[in-house]
């Protein structure tokens, strides 16, 4: 970007003298090396004008097919902030992104998936009136090495380019369709988790439930089991003010995401504990307890007293179709859930509340060798074998 390029206020320069006296005055050397574009163009400029490009393309490529992209229509998905390319963040891209799209966070519809730093940056942008979703995949090379932020970006930017339709009515209803390009792996490879939280937002998924599957990085019903978990936890067993909450799993699944993200508990804290029983470890428990799978413990106000509840999760019959597409039959289940996320009494069930005794934190029955469960008298007494007295 040259200076005539940056100054933005419309005002006319100054005389070539003047300019001229303020390099001297202010020691550069005149017939120094010129600024090159790499170095005049900032992280953050480079990537918001990544995220306006893809964003154009997007809406290009829609147009292209007949769809009539606008602002009010459109979710972006993406692991830009996540990913990385050669060290540097992405984040920048988000705010392009949001600028073309009118997507945003306030509105539910500019959406951060978790991802790792190693992964390729893409961008979903999903139109809700077509149901077409165009994926872009950037090339990382390209994009190392690219400084112009002027919106031109070069021909092969993206590794990956693809427009699919994916509302779920049209996938339902192209069900062999769907599962080939599926294998395909039409999105590298990202369809279930663009496919599943794409419909799930559309349909009206709660801030909470888009919170946790960001986090989880795809909405399947594993993780919504934990976002009613959440919710009935938040209606019935609350801390009180200034009080915290500490969870133990005793049977981890998806849901620990969504409990970390809604719960504000995490390992970090010291508030969250989880262990991976065998099914020995399970057959030993009591018949009333054969579907444990989480202890929450809170505190009792601002004392060092706690008490805890044991819960279940029970599982409800979706009258989803069996069929060989399971990553569809996922996303029927999920949009089921979707409707009865006001009801969490319907599948999270209570086994046992109780009191720690004094002196006693969560933290003290989370500790190697000790099993929560067996504290609580939910598993069944380990039988000793008898042994012979020795002869003398």
């Amino acid at each position: 970007m040259n200076i005539i390029e940056s100054n933005k206020t419309g005002r006319r320069f100054r005389p070539i003298a003047g300019i001229i006296a303020l390099i001297i005055a202010l020691g550069v050397c005149i017939d120094s090396e010129p600024v090159t574009a790499k170095s005049s163009v900032s992280a953050y400029q480079q990537w918001e004008a990544l995220g306006e490009a893809a964003a154009r393309e997007s809406f290009a490529l829609l147009k292209n097919i007949g769809a009539k992209p606008g602002k009010g229509n459109m979710l972006v998905l993406t692991n830009a902030g996540y990913a990385e390319i050669d060290g540097a963040s992405t984040q920048g891209a988000l705010d392009g992104l949001a600028q073309i799209t009118g997507a945003s966070r306030g509105k539910n519809s500019l959406l951060e998936i978790h991802a790792s730093a190693g992964d390729p940056l893409w961008f979903a942008i999903f139109d809700k009136v077509s149901g077409f979703c165009v994926y872009l995949e950037v090339d990382p090379q390209v994009a190392a090495s690219w400084a112009d932020i002027s919106g031109r970006l070069p021909s092969n930017t993206y590794q990956k380019r693809a427009v699919e339709r994916i509302d779920f009515a049209y996938l339902t209803a192209h069900g062999s369709e769907t599962k080939s390009k599926f294998e395909q792996k039409v999105f590298s490879g990202n369809e279930f988790r663009i496919v599943s939280i794409a419909n799930a937002v559309a349909a009206g998924a709660p801030t909470r439930a888009v919170r946790a599957f960001e986090f989880h990085d795809h909405y399947c019903p594993g993780v919504t089991s934990g976002v009613l978990m959440a919710e009935y936890l938040n209606k019935n067993f609350a801390p009180q003010v200034g009080g915290r909450t500490f969870v133990y799993a005793v049977e981890p699944w998806c849901k620990e995401d969504a409990l970390l993200v809604l719960l504000n508990a995490t390992p970090g804290k010291r508030a969250y504990a989880a262990t991976f029983p065998t099914d020995a470890d399970k057959n030993r428990r009591l018949p009333q307890a054969k579907d444990a799978c989480t202890v929450v413990y809170r505190q009792v106000g601002k004392s060092e007293k706690w008490e805890g509840i044991v819960l279940s999760f029970q599982w409800g019959e979706t009258g989803c179709p069996q069929t060989e597409n399971k990553l569809l039959d996922k996303v029927c289940a999920d949009l089921w859930y979707l409707e009865r996320m006001d009801r969490p009494e319907d599948f999270v069930k209570v086994i046992k509340t109780f009191k720690l005794p004094d002196g006693v934190a969560p933290q003290d029955w989370a500790r190697p060798g000790v099993d929560p469960m067996e504290r609580l008298g939910l598993l069944q007494p380990t039988r000793r074998k008898a042994t012979k007295p020795k002869v003398k």
